[in-house]
């Protein structure tokens, strides 16, 4: 529960600026090493083709996601201890991410979780 907190204030604080990478890092967006800059902290993603795992600087947590790719540009972020049996309403948490733009420094995010408001997330590659 608490990395959905996490990922709700990371998300709401991301913005469109940052630094960036070497143009090569970005031309894979399912697998990599990513960034999101927030106000004041800086959040690394590692991704592989059905697991991420997210540590911010301002934290000393590290959040692991289920990756669902449903296309292309379209995914979704569950939490990794999720079972259905035991706990059927976790499901809603999910977090539905599309790329809306990609570039071969960043690529950008819209952001879907049931009952908020949609948001844009800037996600940098890594080198």
């Amino acid at each position: 529960m608490r990395w959905l907190i996490l990922l709700f204030v990371s998300f709401q604080l991301a913005t469109s600026y940052g630094q960036n990478t070497d143009s090569t890092a970005c031309s894979q967006i399912k697998t990599g090493e990513f960034y999101v800059i927030n106000k004041g902290d800086t959040c690394f993603i590692s991704r592989t083709a059905d697991r991420q795992t997210e540590k911010c600087n301002g934290s000393d947590s590290e959040y692991e996601l289920i990756v669902i790719w449903l296309s292309e540009k379209k995914y979704i972020l569950r939490d990794v201890h999720y079972n259905p049996s035991t706990n059927p309403r976790v499901m809603r948490k999910d977090v539905v991410m599309t790329i809306m733009n990609k570039t071969l420094d960043w690529h950008v995010v819209n952001v879907k979780i049931k009952g908020q408001k949609n948001r844009l997330m800037t996600v940098y590659c890594n080198k």
